[in-house]
């Protein structure tokens, strides 16, 4: 029988799409980008940098005195401000006007306009999650500074927002070691109820709120944890590894993970006051742009858009365990 090209059952019927979009074999959760952006977002409106008010010093006048005694007239300064350079990020997706032309109507598997729009923003997002881990040397030193900038490993070391931590220890993190003494993971819990004083500014007071670190870290968290072990929140009663997004708990606080975060760290973070916060310009976060048609091309040029920084400006109640084993 003849097969002069196809043949006939490729020639007689069409393939049946099943979905309508397409399944990503790429992107993962970026757990740390979405706890910023729903417990530290910090949108501004303009300006060149990002900047805040601290509090850095305690009134020297102060002091026991006898009922004529003179007091100290001496001005002491105790506010200044950490200053945060804003980082800008930007992508594009082109869609040329054939394509388009053979997307349409009942020949469309999917949407290939919006998919590329998609799988653009989800770029952008892997980007900044990872970069906001790093020490901000990406791209020729253009990333934003991330948690290696802020709660660095030797928090006695490094500039951020300005000031320099090793000349100004009210600007320094928290860190301890996890190391293991025999085996895997046997100081981890220890590790993290120091970590967990140290960044706190008193008994139940100002503590961490999560516990981030990576997939396996999380995992041998887990291991170590009583079989029949709960931990009870004031709104509901339920076991250790029942509550919201899937976490664990440690005191108050949820352990996540994001695998974009070493196994050999885990940091204890509050986020917005107090905490670390992502600060962005508004109506710049991951802003799409018109259309763009360039004059010798048939094609569209979309581009997208973010100005971020990652900024605390109270450090003390930030930190880091390491070297965990």
């Amino acid at each position: 029988m003849a097969n002069p090209n196809v043949g006939q059952q490729v020639a007689a019927q069409w393939q049946k799409v099943i979905g309508n979009k397409p399944e990503d074999n790429i992107f993962k959760e970026y757990s740390f980008l979405s706890l910023l952006e729903k417990n530290g977002a910090a949108p501004v409106t303009g300006g060149r940098s990002f900047i805040g008010t601290i509090e850095y010093a305690v009134n020297t006048t102060v002091k026991a005195i006898s009922d004529t005694e003179s007091l100290d007239v001496s001005r002491v300064d105790v506010f200044d401000e950490a200053e945060y350079t804003e980082r800008q990020y930007g992508g594009v997706f082109v869609i040329s006007t054939f394509e388009e032309a053979i997307n349409r109507g009942s020949s469309q598997k999917i949407d290939l306009l919006a998919g590329k729009a998609e799988n653009l923003r989800q770029s952008m997002r892997k980007q900044i999650n990872s970069d906001a881990f790093a020490a901000g040397t990406g791209f020729g030193g253009k990333s934003l500074g991330g948690l290696q900038v802020l709660v660095p490993d030797d928090p006695t070391t490094g500039t951020r927002g300005g000031i320099n931590a090793a000349t100004y220890t009210f600007w320094r993190s928290q860190q301890t070691s996890g190391a293991k003494t025999t085996s895997a993971y046997d100081n981890l819990r220890s590790s993290m109820r120091t970590i967990n004083v140290a960044c706190s500014l008193g008994q139940g007071n100002t503590t961490p709120t999560h516990f981030l670190t990576g997939s396996g870290t999380c995992n041998g968290y887990e291991s170590i944890l009583v079989a029949n072990e709960r931990i009870v929140s004031k709104e509901k009663s339920q076991a250790n590894a029942g509550f919201d997004d899937d976490a664990f708990m440690f005191k108050q606080a949820k352990v996540v993970w994001d695998n974009d975060c070493a196994d050999s760290r885990m940091y204890a973070l509050r986020f917005g006051q107090n905490g670390l916060r992502l600060a962005y310009q508004s109506g710049h976060w991951f802003k799409a742009y018109p259309a763009v048609d360039p004059a010798n091309q048939l094609l569209d040029v979309v581009k997208i858009e973010t100005i971020c920084q990652l900024v605390t400006f109270n450090p003390r109640h930030l930190g880091v365990v390491t070297s965990i084993s």
